[in-house]
């Protein structure tokens, strides 16, 4: 009788540290796509330090991707990342938009809640819309699903995309959270289980 072995593939998602440019700053309605800007150029804050257990994770990783944003190269060097083998902007977050009127002022965390809002409801001026968001998480599930061929996988990207990605992830049979883990530093493992 044969017997069937299991290869266990996995896909970790993590997102970034906490970045230099706080969400928590006011700013008004015309000035939040220049906050956007500013965050998205920014680093990680020099205090933050990482978890001990991501670090390890990302030691005994076979490969590890990152988003092209200054936030989540410089977090996967924070945590010891010995080579970066794909820095992508399809694994960039989610875009939505950043237009509003000067007569409100609002934290720039409560601008982006009311942006991501109006943007999952369709309203995409001068951004990818939801549904171009979802297709570049699905081409990026693949991407991931591709290399595990090579090894076990670590994404760091960001909160919102690494959500659409696990969904499709899921989608495909991957065994994890409905959700990953949204604090900064948050990983998650998705597992595949394959007969050999």
């Amino acid at each position: 009788m044969e017997i069937l072995r299991h290869n266990v593939s996995t896909i970790t998602l993590i997102r970034h540290g906490p970045p230099a440019v706080s969400l928590r700053q006011r700013v008004a309605g015309h000035q939040f796509r220049q906050f956007v800007e500013r965050y998205d150029a920014a680093k990680i804050k020099h205090q933050a330090a990482p978890p001990a257990e991501v670090v390890q994770l990302i030691a005994q990783a076979d490969q590890i991707f990152a988003s092209h944003r200054p936030r989540a190269v410089h977090t996967a060097e924070l945590l010891g990342a010995p080579t970066l083998h794909i820095v992508d902007p399809q694994f960039r977050e989610v875009e939505f938009p950043v237009d509003f009127s000067r007569r409100f002022r609002f934290s720039a965390l409560t601008w982006t809640v009311i942006a991501l809002t109006l943007w999952r409801l369709g309203y995409s001026a001068q951004c990818e819309s939801f549904v171009t968001a979802k297709q570049r998480a699905s081409h990026a599930a693949d991407t991931l699903t591709e290399q595990t061929r090579q090894g076990s996988v670590v994404l760091v990207a960001h909160g919102g995309i690494n959500r659409l990605i696990a969904k499709e992830l899921r989608a495909r049979g991957w065994e994890g959270p409905r959700l990953p883990r949204s604090e900064h530093w948050g990983c998650t493992t998705y597992r595949l289980r394959q007969s050999i």
